[in-house]
Formats: structure tokens, C-alpha cells, sequence
């Protein structure tokens, strides 16, 4: 029988996952804890939270979960072992970024799997998105994109306003001829 552990748990995960639908699966195992801190401390900088989980409570959560319970989210045997879940707010190709440059220095964290906008990402779909550029940034190419144009069409009224005062100058300065 379920102990009122567990239920607490799966009721913690649920609610973050509802809080937070994103999130990225990692196995940890071999980290140190001045590792597992140190990318905690990075991840919390970009808004997101690393949580260790149990496997079976954490798939009970995603069945349990509004976001996620018609996802048909399954672990197979690849995700047996310790495993964190990273939550994101809103900024999920960050916290990928950050993983997989951890990664790279360090081999004993994997990226295994995430959950992105409705869709599930393998391995390879989370270092995917980790080259996605962030959310400030795909706002400052909006915002560029948007004062482009903008500035083309002030800069060609200005030249035509500048080229009627030339001409009216022109004019001007023939009639007192």
C-alpha cells in the first residue's frame, strides 16, 4: 500500500509540473555534490529548478497531470538509475544549453529525454533545443526585424523632405536671379 510519502511526492511533482509543463530528464550518476550544486546554481540563474525524483512517482505525476496526461509519456528501460528533472518557466532552450555544455565537460551527466510545448524529446531532441536561441534573444531579432523596415521609411521621407527643400531652395534662389 501506498505510503502518505509517496502521495505527498507525487502530489509535489504533479504540482510542478503543472506549475512548470517543460522540463528535461537527466541521469546524474557520478556527480559529486559541489557538481550537482554548482549546476543547480547555474540553471537557477536562467529560471529554471533541478529536482531528483523517483522514477515510478514521476511517471505517476505525468499521469496525474493536466498538461500531460493525454501525452502518453512512458519511461522504457533507458531511464532506469538516477534521474533529475530540470523544470523551466519559459526558457526551456536555455536550460538545455546549460546542460549540454555541463555535459560536455563533465560525462557523467546525460541528457535523456524532455518535454517541450506538448511534444516528448529524446536525448537528441533536448540538445536540439539547446541550440535554439534564448528568449531574449528571438526578442531582440523580432525587435530588430520590426525596426528595419521602420527605419527604411523614415530615412526615405527624410530624403524626400530634404529633396523638396532643396528644390524649393533651388527655385528660390533662381527667382532672385
Amino acid at each position: 500500500m501506498p505510503s502518505q510519502e509517496k502521495f505527498e511526492a507525487v502530489a509535489d511533482l504533479k504540482g510542478r509540473l503543472e506549475k512548470r509543463s517543460d522540463f528535461i530528464l537527466a541521469s546524474y550518476s557520478g556527480l559529486t555534490v559541489a557538481e550537482i550544486t554548482d549546476l543547480r546554481a547555474k540553471l537557477r540563474k536562467e529560471g529554471s529548478e533541478m529536482k531528483v525524483i523517483k522514477n515510478n512517482l514521476f511517471l505517476l505525476a505525468l499521469k496525474e497531470s493536466e498538461k500531460h496526461k493525454d501525452k502518453n509519456i512512458a519511461f522504457g528501460p533507458e531511464y532506469q538509475g538516477t534521474l533529475a528533472a530540470i523544470f523551466a518557466d519559459s526558457n526551456l532552450p536555455a536550460a538545455a544549453k546549460i546542460l549540454k555544455e555541463y555535459a560536455k565537460t563533465n560525462k557523467n551527466l546525460i541528457l535523456k529525454a524532455g518535454y517541450l510545448d506538448g511534444s516528448v524529446l529524446n536525448g537528441e531532441g533536448v540538445e536540439a533545443i539547446a541550440g535554439l536561441p534564448s528568449r531574449e534573444q528571438l526578442l531582440a531579432q523580432i525587435a530588430g526585424g520590426i525596426n528595419g523596415p521602420a527605419r527604411s521609411i523614415a530615412s526615405g521621407m527624410n530624403q524626400i523632405i530634404a529633396g523638396l527643400a532643396r528644390a524649393i531652395q533651388a527655385v528660390a534662389e533662381k527667382n532672385n536671379q
